[in-house]
């Protein structure tokens, strides 16, 4: 065993027990509190009016914003009062995106929200306004952006706040809301400390982007680029699609030039068969009326976006490499070096993440290092780079555990109280929640005082003989001994294993829309798995396991995936989390080189890190038959694994179609090392 990874055996039992610098580790009194829904206030207004406008940023740019403004009050009796609002000044909620904040049919003229209309009329009912602004180089916003998620989003951030507060209609205090990027944009933005900005509620958002998007473990991710990146780049060109499923329609121009009450006639025409206007020389309109384009010239504009698409990333493969001649690396966009600048400025912060999700580490990392600085929650909860849905019905999970209760209305419910908390000021009882909401799959809502639990054990699985996963004689609740001798299994790797399930994973955002929970039952020739007696007791595995391989190879390097399963008395099983490393990157690092280099704030909680700059790369660690020792957190999760079920660790040397698939992966041999002291599996075990 290293000396590095003695150390971290050393030291993993007192960063579970304790976040230092956060929690005083003499406080052992957390517990866990039953969740129970708390009443709203009462709705305010039962419509809203539209406006939109350019905002100018402060070099001159216009970006495109609508917002919402609460219309209809009610009386006290829940009457109609008036046809009118009769407060003129609103707190603001900002959801400010790539894409479209509204989008057209050039035909129709019919308009789609970018905002599910239902929360827009959610919170206007409530008395907030509701503003949605496209990036530059979106939508209909002008000018383009240098390199996605630059330091240009948070300034252009602060300006929309600063204009919204600035505005008749406003009382001055503004929070933000959104979803993945829109995530990004609220760290960005808070970051950069505008004095009205409140509060924010970023979902399913990064903190340490390399290791998320781009390169999980080490390793290049192709799945996330194929869909989004594309998905982006029609955005920016407005095309239109009407065979799209949804219709893929262009953003609604903010003037309407001609003065004729209708937006779709400012859109230019498409020659047939083209998606995109830009494909002719030179705009026309179905009108045939002169005006000055300016939708056209904003779109235009657009073709100068530094999009970090698949072939941009694959030639930067560290977390220090140059992009291009942009003039950043993947550490200058990290979300995570924002930490400090949004604690300095106390804004609040409610971090909501999903357990399928691939930025469910990033959730947990903004909470443990925000947490105690600022005034911060966290909430994880059965999706996938999703949110929860207004049907049980269309979430997989919620199904399979019988769950017919948890909708979006109890994420819209945890929005409110936060916002009227922290944007209104108002003494609702939010504050004495304990800050940690996690839905436990398996048994449901559950509040905790932390994260990661303190109370929870570390229980370590090893990797035994006849394929089995073992426990040492003093744990309870496992038909079955202690760990046998050592020995090693040869493994020839199968490049055609994948983490396919119904077509969909964590990576290819497809688990948001599967119809049944995630299975890898389908290709489970595919990989090497080794697998526990049946549990004499049902056992809740809540916090971040982390995998110990031990391996040798005749391959100079390899990439290790590591899955963690439920088998079923049956035998079917379901996926509950993963994680993989490429054997490269296997020093262990500082997590703090997330940070900058002069953050006063910890990356928390303390997980296995392997800083995936140029020098932390040993590019043939298995050379010459070195046995090599493989440390690597899985995301995190909270499943119970019922009495009678197996736990069952699957690993494998490729995730064909989602990740690159590692050179000479195709005559990899395994050597993996197995028995006491070897390959053993840590779970945060929650008695």
């Amino acid at each position: 065993m290293s000396a590095q990874s003695r150390a971290w055996r050393a030291l993993a039992p007192v960063l579970t027990a304790c976040i230092g610098g956060v929690l005083s580790c003499a406080n052992l009194q957390a517990a866990p509190h039953p969740y129970s829904p708390q009443p709203l206030r009462a709705a305010q207004y039962t419509d809203w009016q539209r406006h939109a406008a350019y905002v100018p940023t402060r070099d001159g740019t216009r970006l495109a914003m609508t917002w919402y403004v609460p219309d209809h009050a009610l009386a006290a009796t829940g009457e109609q009062t008036s046809s009118r609002a009769t407060t003129t000044r609103f707190p603001a909620l900002l959801w400010y995106m790539p894409g479209h904040r509204e989008s057209i049919d050039p035909v129709t003229g019919a308009v789609r929200t970018g905002m599910d209309a239902a929360e827009i009329g959610f919170f206007t009912a409530h008395g907030y306004i509701v503003a949605v602004a496209e990036m530059r180089g979106s939508g209909a916003s002008f000018g383009f952006r240098a390199i996605d998620r630059g330091p240009q989003i948070g300034r252009d951030g602060r300006d929309l706040i600063d204009w919204i507060a600035r505005q008749p209609w406003s009382d001055g205090r503004v929070g933000m809301i959104g979803v993945s990027y829109q995530g990004f944009s609220q760290f960005a933005t808070a970051a950069e400390q505008p004095r009205a900005l409140k509060a924010i509620f970023p979902e399913i958002a990064g903190f340490d982007d390399y290791t998320s998007l781009y390169f999980p473990g080490g390793i290049p991710n192709v799945a996330l680029g194929r869909v989004a990146y594309a998905a982006m780049g029609q955005d920016d060109r407005n095309e239109y699609d009407p065979d799209a499923r949804p219709p893929r329609w262009p953003s609604a121009p903010v003037i309407d030039e001609d003065g004729d009450g209708q937006l779709a006639d400012e859109i230019p025409r498409f020659a047939t068969g083209a998606h995109s206007f830009l494909t002719q020389d030179a705009p026309t309109w179905a009108d045939g009326a002169r005006r000055e384009g300016l939708y056209f010239q904003a779109t235009r504009a657009h073709g100068a976006n530094g999009i970090l698409t698949a072939d941009r990333v694959l030639r930067a493969p560290f977390r220090d490499s140059p992009l291009d001649d942009s003039g950043f690396t993947y550490r200058d966009l990290d979300p995570g070096l924002r930490a400090d600048r949004i604690a300095k400025a106390r804004i609040a912060v409610y971090n909501r993440g999903g357990w399928f999700d691939y930025h469910a580490r990033d959730t947990t990392q903004w909470f443990g290092t925000l947490f105690g600085h600022t005034p911060t929650r966290l909430m994880m909860a059965p999706t996938a780079h999703s949110g929860l849905p207004a049907r049980a019905a269309d979430n997989a999970y919620l199904v399979h555990f019988g769950d017919n209760d948890t909708t979006s209305a109890l994420m819209l419910a945890e929005k409110l109280r936060f916002f009227d908390r922290h944007v209104l000021g108002l003494r609702n009882g939010f504050e004495r929640d304990p800050p940690v909401l996690i839905y436990v799959m398996g048994r449901g809502w559950r509040y905790e005082d932390e994260w990661p639990l303190r109370r929870a054990r570390q229980w370590s699985l090893s990797l035994d003989a006849q394929h089995a996963l073992t426990e040492g004689a003093e744990a309870a609740g496992v038909a079955a001994g202690s760990a046998g001798a050592a020995g090693e299994d040869t493994w020839r790797v199968d490049v055609r294993a994948n983490s396919l399930s119904q077509g969909a994973n964590r990576w290819n955002y497809a688990a948001a829309s599967a119809k049944t929970p995630l299975s890898l039952d389908a290709g489970r020739a595919q990989r090497l798995e080794y697998t526990s007696a049946p549990l004499g007791q049902a056992r809740e595995i809540t916090g971040h396991p982390i995998m110990h391989l031990v391996l040798a190879a005749n391959v100079p390097s390899v990439d290790a995936y590591a899955y963690l399963e439920d088998v079923a008395p049956d035998g079917s099983s379901l996926l509950v989390t993963e994680g993989q490393l490429r054997a490269d990157f296997h020093r262990l690092r500082p997590a703090q080189l997330i940070a900058h280099s002069d953050a006063r704030l910890r990356v928390l909680p303390a997980l296995p890190y392997h800083g995936f700059r140029k020098e932390d790369r040993d590019a043939a660690p298995l050379a010459n038959g070195r046995k090599l020792r493989l440390d690597f957190d899985l995301m995190p999760t909270s499943w119970v694994f019922e009495a009678g079920h197996r736990i069952r660790l699957s690993l494998a040397g490729a995730d064909d179609g989602s990740f690159v698939t590692a050179p000479d992966a195709d005559r990899a041999v395994w050597r993996v090392q197995r028995g006491a002291g070897e390959s053993t599996l840590e779970l945060p075990w929650v008695p």
